[in-house]
């Protein structure tokens, strides 16, 4: 007499806990992943916007030197700009940017919100190197001028 067999058929595909497994794993690789490009995407706006800052400081230190007469740059909350002296009159020279608009970031100034430039290039009656500061992302990057005119990011005092 044979027996006869019920057979159990085998299924094809993924359980539902193998499925759950797979997304928890892609969802956390996401995640780090994210935190790791914007981390990179601030950094970066936040070195550009340090350049920016320099560039502005140099423009206006060369204003002063070309022309021969004061110009200075100044902060205005988040927006930075070149000023020269005409006739005794503080006019704008250029455009003036904002960096919270331009890369989500505050711009700060220590001790005072203007830095000038004397004829020569020097930034006079400095006792403590002005600087400028970016803060983006929680990091902060800072442009310091000495009494000489040189402006660096390096070894501000």
């Amino acid at each position: 007499m044979g027996m006869r067999r019920q057979g159990t058929r085998a299924l094809a595909g993924f359980t539902f806990i193998e499925m759950l497994i797979v997304f928890v794993v892609l969802g956390v690789m996401t995640t780090m992943m994210v935190r790791s490009v914007r981390g990179l995407w601030l950094g970066s706006a936040r070195r550009s916007a340090t350049r920016d800052i320099t560039a502005y400081l140099f423009r206006g230190r060369a204003i002063a030197v070309q022309q021969s007469r004061a110009a200075w740059v100044v902060r205005s909350g988040d927006i930075l700009k070149v000023m020269v002296d005409s006739s005794g009159t503080p006019v704008q020279l250029g455009t003036q940017i904002n960096f919270f608009q331009r890369y989500g970031a505050h711009l700060f100034a220590s001790p005072k919100d203007t830095v000038a430039f004397d004829p020569r290039g020097f930034a006079p009656n400095v006792t403590l190197a002005p600087k400028f500061i970016i803060n983006l992302g929680g990091r902060t990057d800072t442009v310091c001028v000495t009494g000489l005119g040189k402006i660096t990011t390096r070894s501000c005092p």
